[in-house]
């Protein structure tokens, strides 16, 4: 079981920074955090999980999703999803913020083992979440949390971190019906 992330009581109204699952306070924000949900009787063990097997399933490669469903180990899902048979960067470009948003909303409304990550994510308030992942540009920014911030107009896309906010976005909007 994952470490149980800090409460978190920051007042800042700057940007939050997250990349590591092992990274407090914001960890949690990691695709990588484990976070046991399951979605039409199948157990995701994190959002990376879920996003991988997902880009299987969208290019029907069965054999890159069983072998996916046979770890937990993200860094695994992340090699399997690299390899992924019959791939079409377009297609994937047309999808991939759906199911990553989809995954988030599963991680953060549906969690087994950490159902404080809703509570959590909203705890975040209003601040813009950023993947300050040093070597992903399309995730993330592609600076690292302490030099992110100094060079925000040489960012990445942050798909990740709006994915998230989108995310937190609808259950305020659900909580408010």
């Amino acid at each position: 079981m994952a470490q149980q992330p800090t409460i978190l009581s920051s007042s800042d109204s700057g940007p939050i920074f997250f990349w590591r699952e092992f990274e407090e306070p914001y960890g949690f924000l990691s695709q990588w955090y484990e976070c046991v949900f399951e979605h039409n009787d199948v157990k995701y063990h994190h959002a990376e999980m879920w996003m991988m097997t997902q880009k299987a399933k969208l290019f029907g490669d069965k054999e890159a999703t069983e072998q996916m469903m046979q770890t937990t180990v993200p860094r695994k899902h992340q090699a399997l999803g690299r390899k992924v048979k019959g791939y079409d960067g377009k297609i994937w470009d047309q999808n991939k913020s759906r199911i990553v948003e989809e995954g988030n909303w599963w991680k953060f409304t549906n969690c087994l083992d950490q159902p404080q990550l809703r509570r959590l994510l909203l705890e975040t308030g209003d601040r813009e979440l950023v993947e300050a992942s040093p070597t992903d540009r399309i995730w993330g920014v592609g600076f690292n949390a302490q030099t992110a911030e100094a060079n925000r107009k040489d960012w990445g896309q942050n798909l990740l971190g709006k994915a998230i906010m989108a995310v937190r976005k609808r259950i305020r909007e659900q909580e408010a019906a």
